[in-house]
Parts: structure tokens; sequence; C-alpha cells
């Protein structure tokens, strides 16, 4: 069962198109202090992470400035 205190944010991947895409964004959200836990559907190009609660999307949004990925908050 998850910690109440724990923050799921969902959001769309535009720009993904292989496996490696995937490990490549996995490798960046996990070098952020405070995320628990990632969930990627390549097929969908919707994931879910889940984040300490003192985390804000925006940081999550930082991972992917300067790449060829976008994202969408759902």
């Amino acid at each position: 069962m998850w910690n109440k205190f724990v923050q799921l944010f969902k959001f769309k991947i535009t720009g993904l198109t292989c496996e490696a895409c995937i490990k490549l964004i996995t490798l960046r959200l996990k070098k952020i202090i405070g995320v628990t836990e990632i969930s990627i559907d390549l097929q969908s190009g919707q994931a879910e992470v889940r984040v300490e609660p003192d985390l804000s999307f925006d940081r999550i949004e930082q991972v992917f400035v300067g790449t060829d990925y976008s994202i969408t908050k759902l």
C-alpha cells in the first residue's frame, strides 16, 4: 500500500520512439531526489511518476527541457 503522503504525477510524453527513450527518461527522472517510482508506457506515451509530497511537477518538467521530448500533464 502506498504512503498517503506520496504524490502521483500522470503525464503524456511526446517523442517516444523506442525502449532506449524510456531508459534515458527513466535515468534522468531517477536523478531527482524525491522520485520514488517511475512507470512509462511506450505505446501510449503515458507516464506515472510517484514522488515525495514536496516535489513539484515543475521539477519533473525540467528533465525534458532541451530534449526531443515534451510532456503534457494529465
